[in-house]
């Protein structure tokens, strides 16, 4: 029951292509130049055709393909750590790896098999449009997807203050790249409504090509970025590319004749014949209904417009510290005593001397005058803290781990480190690289 909820939930996008399809198929019937499908090629059709539609259907959450994947990591591919991680940030993990060599040896041999029992005399012209047809529609709504997330900045936000704090030698080579793409929302909208425009043009036969063109200069430079900076994204973004140019197959004489031959060429779009008026009206609310599906599914998660920064909002470095009767130096060693305060609009960072970091939930009362904080690991430790503000500095007091506690800090804002606050300049008489 659990495995079908999954399927609902993880498939609905697929599902919803392949009714169009279906429609597609009850409807159009291709009339154009034959195709000579000798084996290899329906070898390699069928192998498409069989990759992309399984690989949309949730089978890793299945016991018997978990234990599978488990069992051919080791044994065949020698990845000891080839065990199934439930709710991982990365698409590059030992089983994920182990589960692509699964699923590509099992549908190369089914499309070795397919091919040779289905003969060229079956209207493989007409599979071979639906796979494409597929193939773009799937291509088109992660196109969105991740395109939406770069617009309404649901991917890339804006530095948090514990990045800002840290030193390049202490970040990750993928941490660099989401504080450079957070930091420029202008050049991450430009990302994304490249892949947003790649993706709405995919919808069309007539523009699928310049849609596809698009992606793949979008796409390269993500795939690019993912194998550079260590990206755990690495076979999930190739996967993408890879259907792009899948995309760009008919289409690749014309386009070698244009640019490299620099000869006329026309690009090979099939001619479709509608069989009635009735099933063009169906065909045309489906595929309508199907777009609006997919746009809405993948806008609709995004805010179109983040929250604004809280007053509060910045880096609190203690100058005084007195917990109890006891006045505490800031020695490096002092696991006890506060360092700094990172307050972010919904949770705070506490960093001791000892640079030990401690995570809590956040909830300002600007009537009040107060902050409670909640550890995020351990909700029996609640504290709430009164503040106020005193000329030029910050100043918490109230009960902290069962001690009076009593601290001045000095406010650091988004805007006064360098990163966050250069802005952009027309005119630089000097490069300001630091």
């Amino acid at each position: 029951m659990g495995w079908f909820s999954s399927f609902q939930g993880k498939s609905l996008v697929s599902i919803s292509i392949l009714a169009y399809l279906t429609s597609y198929l009850m409807n159009h019937l291709p009339v154009s130049q034959p195709i000579r499908w000798h084996y290899l090629r329906r070898t390699a059709l069928w192998f498409v055709a069989l990759y992309t539609i399984l690989y949309t259907l949730p089978l890793t959450d299945m016991e018997a393909i978990i234990e599978l994947t488990e069992w051919v990591g080791p044994q065949v591919l020698h990845l000891d750590n080839a065990k199934k991680i439930w709710n991982t940030g990365s698409g590059d993990t030992s089983f994920s790896y182990a589960y692509l060599f699964v699923l590509s040896s099992f549908c190369l041999g089914m499309a070795v098999l397919l091919a040779a029992v289905v003969g060229p005399r079956r209207n493989y012209t007409l599979f071979y449009v639906l796979t494409q047809t597929f193939v773009r529609y799937y291509l088109a709504y992660f196109m969105l997807f991740y395109g939406f997330a770069k617009v309404f900045e649901g991917q890339f936000i804006s530095p948090p203050l514990i990045s800002l704090e840290q030193t390049y030698g202490n970040s990750s080579p993928m941490g660099i790249v989401w504080v450079m793409m957070g930091l420029s929302k202008v050049y991450a909208v430009f990302g994304g409504l490249g892949e947003v425009v790649g993706g709405l043009l995919l919808f069309f036969r007539r523009t699928k090509t310049l849609g596809a063109l698009l992606i793949v200069a979008v796409m390269t430079n993500v795939v690019m970025l993912n194998f550079a900076y260590d990206i755990p994204v690495k076979l999930f973004s190739s996967y993408l590319l890879l259907l792009t140019f899948f995309v760009l197959t008919p289409d690749i004489p014309a386009l070698v004749r244009l640019f490299l031959l620099q000869q006329p060429a026309q690009l090979n779009q099939s001619s479709l014949a509608l069989s009635g008026k009735g099933q063009r009206l169906t065909h045309t609310i489906g595929k309508t209904l199907v777009i609006l599906f997919l746009i809405m599914k993948t806008s609709g998660s995004f805010k179109p417009f983040p929250d604004a920064d809280i007053a509060l909002r910045g880096t609190y470095k203690a100058e005084t510290f007195v917990l109890g009767t006891d006045t505490l130096p800031p020695l490096t060693t002092d696991s006890i005593r506060w360092q700094k305060l990172l307050i972010e609009n919904s949770y705070g960072i506490l960093l001791r001397m000892n640079n030990k970091q401690e995570y809590y939930n956040t909830k300002i009362d600007e009537q009040k005058k107060t902050i409670r904080f909640t550890n995020q690991y351990d909700s029996t430790q609640r504290y709430t803290l009164n503040y106020v503000w005193a000329k030029d500095t910050f100043q918490l007091r109230g009960e902290w781990e069962g001690k009076p506690l009593q601290a001045s800090f000095r406010r650091r804002k988004v805007e006064d480190y360098t990163l966050t606050g250069r802005g952009f300049h027309w005119i630089s008489e000097y490069p300001y690289n630091r």
